[in-house]
């Protein structure tokens, strides 16, 4: 009886520890990431790996909406963009275990262009703003060609040709895995431009000793029946005189001497070729400092922030950064020959140096058809409006006190004549004052000025002695046509 007890006991036993079997809660790992970037059309497989299988159930959900079950692995197509949460749960009568799946779907890059075929003339800038949509990202990157040439690696681009006719850009914008080409058209038109920059913006000349110093054009070409004229009045005619004939130049006279030229158009910048040709009357030591401008703001005029030096063998050379002379009418004197105007000048150095320009003009040679006397000889703003008394004025608009500012290269030029020659300029040698160079699509702006400061030997002294040669008529500054190497 004992033992029938006894073995009662112990199946009851071992059936209550069978029914207390121990069901383990699912474990899901094998999860390397979960967090995906994708773009449309693209698909992706989500396959955890679960541990503990026994009586398991699966759901996935897809922001929070039931996608599927009865499965361990989801693939997810990406066919809009958005953010997407799936959520993949394992569960039995242990427990149960869920792991996320943060998805992104990229939107897709998209071009478009406000209009279908653009117009513009040839030699003028046109800016194309195209409309990019697509993902927030910091990578984009652009890329303009023209036929198998790279011309533009901005979101917009500023156009520019030459010569007529009808072309094809195309934009590839690419970001991310994402890379989207499309094409748009340009239609260059004809146009009537001068070759020449013959608008004269700004004439501010240095006092020289000056001869017969003709204010437009060379010695023999001032017309001697014009009359003397105010500052606004000279720049309109000179600008009338150079567009009729463009040879017809400018004096700029001594150190600081400069002018400001405008093209009727914009010159492009043409890789590999120069593109504007200058004619002035210099030495090879006395190179002429030039700058250039484009009208990056269309408002007509050159901004001081839009001028770029274009760099040459004597850029860095200067020995005064800020050199500085001051020029200061002071007298006139008369004979029955002749009158001669008087200016004193300074500079601003610690161990200041002073002296006196001297004009000397021969009356006989000098009165108009009319009987008066010309402005020929003069320095720029000042007339004798009395011959029998000899009297000086200024005229409207003119200084009577000249400050010129500016880097001032010193150098000995002697054995260097100045004679008539022509500089070619390439638009890609503009830098800033870094000397770092610059990307201009093309100038519209030109600004010619004098930066050598002369010193020459003097052979007719014992022992030969080295002279200040800047106010001498020999190393004036004379500018004349300035044209666009690409008309």
């Amino acid at each position: 009886m004992k033992q029938k007890i006894l073995f009662a006991i112990l199946f009851t036993a071992m059936l209550f520890t069978a029914c207390k079997e121990e069901i383990l809660a699912p474990d899901i790992s094998g999860i390397e990431t979960s967090d995906y970037l994708l773009n449309i059309g693209d698909k992706i497989t989500l396959a955890p790996s679960v541990k503990n299988l026994k009586g398991n159930n699966y759901e996935w959900t897809l922001n929070g909406k039931k996608i599927a079950d009865a499965t361990t692995n989801y693939t997810f197509v990406a066919t809009q963009p958005g953010m997407f949460v799936v959520i993949f749960k394992a569960s039995n009568k242990g427990g149960a275990a869920d792991e996320a799946f943060k998805i992104e779907v990229e939107a897709p890059i998209e071009i478009s262009f406000d209009k279908p075929i653009y117009t513009t003339s040839k030699s003028n800038v046109l800016e194309i703003t195209p409309k990019i949509t697509g993902p927030e990202r910091n990578d984009y990157k652009y890329e303009w060609m023209l036929y198998d040439a790279v011309i533009g690696k901005e979101k917009n681009i500023n156009f520019i040709e030459v010569n007529p006719g009808d072309y094809e850009l195309k934009l590839t914008v690419s970001a991310g895995k994402q890379s989207v080409t499309t094409t748009t058209f340009v239609k260059v038109e004809e146009a009537d431009y001068k070759q020449s920059a013959y608008t004269l913006l700004e004439y501010y000349p240095a006092p020289a000793n000056g001869l017969d110093w003709s204010l437009i054009g060379g010695e023999t070409m001032w017309n001697r029946n014009e009359f003397p004229l105010a500052y606004n009045d000279f720049i309109n005619k000179a600008t009338e005189i150079r567009k009729g004939s463009p040879a017809n130049g400018i004096h700029l006279g001594s150190w600081g001497g400069y002018a400001t030229f405008e093209f009727d158009h914009t010159v492009a910048n043409i890789k590999g070729k120069t593109d504007l040709e200058i004619s002035a009357k210099f030495s090879q030591f006395d190179l002429p400092q030039v700058f250039v401008a484009y009208d990056k703001n269309k408002n007509g005029k050159p901004d001081e922030d839009e001028w770029y030096e274009i760099k040459n063998h004597d850029w860095g050379k200067e020995d005064m950064a800020n050199y500085e002379i001051t020029f200061t009418y002071d007298r006139v004197e008369t004979d029955e020959m002749s009158l001669n105007t008087y200016f004193e000048w300074k500079d601003n150095q610690a161990e200041q140096q002073l002296g006196e320009v001297h004009y000397s003009k021969r009356l006989s040679s000098s009165i108009t058809n009319s009987g008066d006397v010309s402005t020929k000889g003069f320095f720029p703003g000042y007339f004798m409006i009395d011959k029998e008394r000899k009297e000086v004025i200024k005229l409207d608009g003119w200084p009577s006190v000249i400050t010129r500012k500016g880097k001032r290269i010193t150098r000995d030029v002697t054995g260097g004549n100045s004679f008539n020659q022509k500089l070619n300029i390439d638009i890609d040698d503009a830098v800033n004052e870094k000397g770092e160079r610059v990307s201009l699509i093309g100038i519209n702006f030109v600004r010619v000025r004098k930066i050598v400061y002369p010193f020459e030997k003097n052979f007719s002294v014992t022992p030969q002695v080295v002279e200040d040669a800047n106010m001498k008529e020999g190393r004036i500054l004379y500018v004349g046509q300035i044209l666009d190497k690409h008309i």
